[in-house]
């Protein structure tokens, strides 16, 4: 699958499922239930112990489209992408990210947080400028601010996507709609597999009302 192909299934489902997990095992457990609730994207941070074994692991599966997080050098992503990995996000902006990544024909996505920043990100020919941290910057409102002025740049969100704002982003155009590691782990801790997926499919279904 091409970058533009991976944008269009992104922006079809919206949902990225970032996997900061203590453990591979709790990592993969975290993600097979994410695809189970309907997300097909998930997002395994190199925080992650054996992050490159988990991606490996995954990008083996059809159900997922498996990508790295957390990248802040060109090693990583060059790993992360030997792994399997289809695409790579930065918290930061991480320019140098890009070449390395379209150079293997894989997405990436560095983070933003000021205009500045996302015309640089968009001049660099990222795939998408992911805003961090959303919910500080001031959500979906941030975002359609945003598209005044840079109508052509595609957006994804990460930090404090909830139930009650899901859908605003969705609505506003936004591509790629992060749930967080924190708040994945602590459901799963909290209410184990099934009360995690019948959570989550929570989102996946305000997404498609959004849509519709």
């Amino acid at each position: 699958m091409d970058r533009n192909e991976l944008l269009g299934e992104l922006h079809r489902g919206r949902l990225v499922a970032v996997i900061r997990s203590k453990t591979a095992d709790e990592a993969l457990t975290t993600a097979a239930a994410a695809a189970d609730a309907g997300v097909k994207f998930v997002e395994i941070t190199f925080s992650v112990p054996g992050a490159l074994k988990v991606i490996e692991a995954l990008a083996q599966r059809p159900q997922f489209h498996v990508g790295a997080g957390t990248v802040l050098s060109r090693d990583q992503a060059r790993a992360a992408i030997a792994a399997g990995a289809e695409f790579v996000v930065a918290p930061s902006l991480e320019l140098d990210l890009v070449p390395v990544c379209h150079d293997a024909g894989i997405a990436c996505f560095p983070g933003a947080a000021t205009p500045t920043e996302i015309i640089t990100a968009a001049r660099a020919g990222v795939d998408l400028v992911k805003i961090f941290p959303a919910d500080c910057l001031g959500g979906a409102y941030f975002i359609r601010q945003m598209s005044g002025p840079f109508p052509e740049i595609r957006f994804m969100v990460s930090g404090g996507v909830a139930l009650d704002n899901v859908k605003d982003y969705v609505q506003a155009g936004v591509t790629g709609i992060c749930l967080g590691s924190a708040y994945l782990s602590g459901l799963l801790a909290r209410q184990g597999r099934e009360g995690f997926v019948k959570e989550v499919a929570r989102f996946t279904r305000s997404v498609s009302e959004a849509q519709s």
